[in-house]
C-alpha cells in the first residue's frame, strides 16, 4: 500500500512519525514523508523517501517576530503568527501537500496537516488517519492547551468553551487557504472546522501520547480516538540518524564521576538569550549544591567557548534514554518527546513551558505529583530554585518511578501501525 505522510513543524513533530513510518515500511508498505525543508535530511537518513513540505518553522521561531511571540508565551498570538507565515506560504504548501499525496492509497496526517489532508483525501477518495501529539479535540476534562493558566481546574462548561473559541479561531485564520486548496482540487468551498470535517468523515484520530498523562480523558472519547503512547525510533534507525553517535562515553564518564546531575535543556525551542538562561542554571546549581548537565539545543550557546566549572557540563545532542537514568531530575521545555523520556527514566521534572501544548504538560506533571511547572517567560533563578528544590528528595523519586511504570514503552509503533492498517481496510 502506498502511504503518504505530509508533516510540518519542528523535529519534535517529525521524530515520532519517522518511528511509525519505519514500522510501516517493515510491513511492506511504500511510505513517502513530506517533511519541513530543514528536516528532509533527517528523514532520509532513516532510510525513508522524503520531499520538502511546508515552511521551516524553526527559522520562523528564530526570527525577531517569532522570538517576540515566544517571549509573550501566548498560544493565540503564536497561532496568529503561524497563520501570517502561512499567508506567504499557503499556495506553495497546498501544492507541496498535493504532490506528497499524489499517488497515495492512504494518507496519514498530523495535528497541523490534517486540515489540508482532509480535503485531499476527499478529492482522491482515499482513507485518512490523523495523529495527535496532545489533546486536540473538544472535551470537558481539559481546556484547549495553552489558553488558560495551567494550574487551573476549570469546570466542564469552561473547558468546552475554550475549545469552541480555539477551533473557530483556527477555522477563521486558515479557512481562506483551505478553500483555495479545495478550489485547486475541484471541490466546493467549505466553512466547517477541521475537527467537524474529520468527525463527519469518521476519520480515526490516533492519540500518540500516553493516557497516563491525561487521566479522565480516555473515558470521554470513543474508539475513533485510541491512545497508543509515544512513538520512538528503533535501535537501527537511531543509529542511522546519529542519535547513538557522539560523546556518550564522555558524558557518562562525567555523570558517574560524582552525584547524579540535574539535566537542563530546552529542546527545539530557539532560545536567543541563552547566556542569561545558562547563568540562571549556574546560579541555581551553586545555591543547591547540584551538578548540572546542560543541553545547548537550538540556542545560541557556544559549547566550546562557554565558561563552565567541574560541576557543570555543557553538551550538544545525545540520546536521552542513555543518560537520563543516571540523572537526579530534569528541567526542560515540556515537548512531549522530552517529557516522555524524562518521566520514563523516573526523573522528577520541571517543565519551563514556552507555548502551544507545553503549558498543559507542565500543568499535568504538577497535578500528577511528578514535577512542577514554571512558564519560561517568568523564569528567574529564584523561581527556578523554588520549583526544583521540592523535587530533590527520595519520596518524589519513588513517586515518579511508580508513575513511570504505568507508561507504555513497548510495542507502540506496532500498535499504531495496526490501527492504520485497520483504517485502510
Amino acid at each position: 500500500m502506498r502511504i503518504a505522510i505530509p508533516l510540518t513543524g519542528t523535529r519534535g513533530d517529525v521524530h515520532p512519525i519517522v518511528g511509525l513510518a519505519v514500522e510501516l515500511r517493515r510491513r511492506g508498505h511504500d511510505v513517502l514523508i513530506g517533511a519541513p525543508p530543514n528536516l528532509v535530511d533527517f528523514v532520509t537518513a532513516a532510510g525513508l523517501p522524503a520531499r520538502a513540505c511546508g515552511p521551516d518553522v524553526q527559522r520562523l521561531y528564530s526570527s525577531d517576530e517569532g522570538q517576540r511571540a515566544l517571549a509573550a508565551g501566548n498560544t493565540l498570538r503564536l497561532m496568529q503568527l503561524v497563520g501570517k507565515q502561512m499567508a506567504k506560504y499557503a499556495e506553495r504548501m497546498n501544492r507541496e501537500v498535493i504532490e506528497v499525496c499524489a499517488k497515495a492509497e492512504l494518507i496519514v496526517a498530523s495535528t497541523v496537516t490534517e486540515d489540508r489532508a482532509s480535503s485531499i483525501a476527499e478529492a482522491m477518495d482515499v482513507p485518512l488517519v490523523s495523529l495527535h501529539y496532545y489533546p486536540a479535540r473538544m472535551n470537558s476534562a481539559y481546556p484547549f492547551p495553552g489558553l488558560l493558566p495551567a494550574q487551573w481546574n476549570p469546570p466542564a462548561t469552561v473547558n468546552r468553551a475554550t475549545w469552541l473559541l480555539a477551533e473557530n479561531l483556527r477555522r477563521v485564520v486558515f479557512l481562506r487557504y483551505l478553500n483555495e486548496l479545495r478550489g485547486m482540487l475541484g471541490l466546493p468551498k467549505s466553512y466547517t472546522s477541521p475537527a467537524a470535517a474529520l468527525a463527519r468523515a469518521g476519520v480515526p484520530e490516533i492519540q500518540i501520547y500516553d493516557p497516563a498523562l491525561v487521566p479522565g480523558l480516555p473515558e470521554q472519547w470513543d474508539a475513533r480516538r485510541p491512545f497508543t503512547g509515544f512513538l520512538t525510533l528503533d535501535h537501527a534507525t537511531r543509529a542511522a540518524v546519529g542519535e547513538l553517535s557522539g560523546s556518550h562515553h564522555d558524558i557518562l564518564a562525567w555523570v558517574e564521576s560524582g552525584e547524579p546531575p540535574v539535566f537542563f535543556g530546552f529542546g527545539s525551542m530557539p532560545i536567543r538569550d541563552a547566556a542569561t538562561v545558562f547563568a540562571m542554571v549556574k546560579q541555581v546549581s551553586t545555591r543547591l549544591g547540584l551538578r548540572a548537565l546542560v543541553h545547548a539545543g537550538w540556542s545560541d550557546l557556544d559549547i566550546a567557548n562557554t565558561a563552565t566549572d567541574d560541576r557543570i557540563k555543557l553538551v550538544g545532542d545525545f540520546a536521552y534514554d542513555l543518560i537520563f537514568p543516571h540523572c537526579a531530575a530534569a528541567v526542560h521545555h515540556g515537548g512531549i518527546g522530552t517529557l516522555f523520556e524524562s518521566l520514563r527514566a523516573g526523573l522528577p521534572t520541571v517543565v519551563c513551558s514556552v507555548s502551544f501544548e507545553q503549558p498543559m504538560w507542565g500543568g499535568q506533571v504538577e497535578k500528577l505529583g511528578v514535577g512542577a511547572h514554571l512558564p519560561f517567560t517568568g523564569m528567574t533563578a529564584d523561581r527556578l530554585e523554588r520549583a526544583l528544590t521540592p523535587l530533590l528528595n527520595e519520596v518524589t523519586r519513588r513517586r515518579v518511578k511508580a508513575f513511570a511504570a504505568t507508561l507504555r514503552t513497548t510495542g507502540v509503533a506496532e500498535h499504531t501501525a495496526d490501527l492504520i492498517e485497520a483504517a485502510a481496510r
